[in-house]
């Protein structure tokens, strides 16, 4: 947890919760850009997608998908929209890595539109290139680390009366 991060702390105040377990918490945005507008982040503090390890962005986003199912079935949207903004240039205004669920309606007037770059044959090849070169690592996940297992000694003494043999010791005893 960083204490200087809003999210961080909204994560822990427990106020507008939708969803929580051990790795993330969904909770309703304070400045939603529509009605239903859930923030799902991960209850560790990273600042970019970058940072977030692999086996937490594999569980965040299966998240979303349930959470965006949760709002097309309560909400009755006719969509949502999953955003990220990933960097200050890409709109993202606080150092807390998240996901936007956005439930949308027809006409509802957000608009999330963009007007297409046109580029060059030229431009599309150097980019391609750019990408290719560094798209090489991909497949190389990182995996979560798993605890060992702890097995404790479980023996209980099982007593009876004097005289008298225990229920359990007399069902054993007719296992063939």
């Amino acid at each position: 947890m960083n204490k200087d991060c809003r999210y961080c702390q909204k994560i822990f105040s427990g106020k507008e919760k939708v969803y929580e377990d051990e790795k993330v918490v969904a909770v309703l945005s304070d400045s939603p850009s529509a009605y239903g507008h859930i923030i799902l982040m991960p209850k560790e503090h990273y600042p970019i997608m970058e940072q977030v390890p692999d086996f937490i962005i594999n569980h965040i986003f299966r998240i979303a998908n349930k959470i965006s199912i949760a709002a097309f079935e309560a909400l009755h949207v006719q969509g949502t929209n999953l955003l990220v903004n990933n960097g200050i240039a890409a709109g993202q205004d606080s150092a807390h890595f998240m996901i936007h669920i956005i439930p949308r309606r027809e006409g509802d007037g957000l608009n999330l539109q963009w007007t297409p770059k046109q580029l060059s044959e030229e431009e599309m090849s150097t980019v391609e290139l750019q990408l290719k070169e560094n798209a090489k690592t991909i497949g190389q996940f990182q995996k979560e680390k798993t605890a060992p297992i702890e097995i404790r000694d479980t023996k209980e003494k099982i007593e009876s009366k004097p005289g008298e043999e225990s229920y359990l010791l007399r069902k054993v005893r007719r296992i063939p």
